[in-house]
C-alpha cells in the first residue's frame, strides 16, 4: 500500500494542504490581518475581533496538526531515504529531524498561545486598558513573529529535503 503512487500522492496532497492551512494562515495573519485590524479598529473592538478570529484559526491549526501527523508518518516510512525515527547518518534524515523538532516547537507555541495567552488577554481586555494588557499583546505579537519564522524555516527545510 505504501508503494502505491496514488496513495502516496493523496497523502502528500493532504499533507501539503494542511501545511498551507497552518503556515499560510500564520503568514496571512501576521502580514495582513494584524496590521490592518490595529489600523482600522479601536483597541476594544480589535481585541474582540481577534478573539473571535483566533477561535476559528485554532480549529484550523489543531486539525492541520492532526492531519500532518496522520499523513506524515506513512509518507516518511514510504520514503526511500527513511532509515529510522531518529537517525543522523544522512543529510535527509538530519534535515527531517530538525524539521520535526521545529514543528513540535511551533505546535507548543500554538498551544500556549491558544490555550493560555489568548484567554488571559481576552479577560484583561474586557476590563479595559492596562499595562499588563499591553505587555501581553506585545508577547502575542512576538510569538506571532516567532511562529512566522518557524513556519518559514519548516517550509524551507521541506523543500530542501527534496534535493538532498
Amino acid at each position: 500500500m505504501l508503494e502505491n503512487p496514488v496513495v502516496l500522492t493523496v497523502l502528500d496532497f493532504i499533507h501539503q494542504m494542511a501545511t498551507i492551512a497552518w503556515i499560510g494562515g500564520m503568514v496571512f495573519n501576521l502580514l495582513a490581518v494584524m496590521p490592518t485590524v490595529s489600523k482600522v479598529l479601536e483597541p476594544a473592538l480589535a481585541g474582540k475581533f481577534m478573539g473571535a478570529l483566533m477561535k476559528r484559526v485554532r480549529v484550523i491549526v489543531y486539525v492541520s496538526l492532526l492531519v500532518l501527523f496522520v499523513t506524515g508518518i506513512p509518507m516518511k516510512i514510504a520514503s526511500e531515504y527513511y532509515v529510522a525515527i531518529i537517525n543522523f547518518d544522512t543529510a535527509w534524515e538530519t534535515a527531517s529531524f530538525v524539521k520535526h523538532v521545529l514543528v513540535a516547537i511551533l505546535a507548543l507555541v500554538a498551544l500556549y498561545s491558544f490555550e493560555l495567552l489568548s484567554p488571559k488577554v481576552g479577560r484583561l481586555a474586557a476590563k479595559g486598558p492596562s499595562a499588563e494588557l499591553v505587555s501581553l499583546r506585545k508577547r502575542q505579537q512576538k510569538l506571532a513573529a516567532v511562529s512566522f519564522l518557524l513556519g518559514i524555516a519548516i517550509v524551507f527545510i521541506s523543500v530542501m529535503m527534496k534535493y538532498l
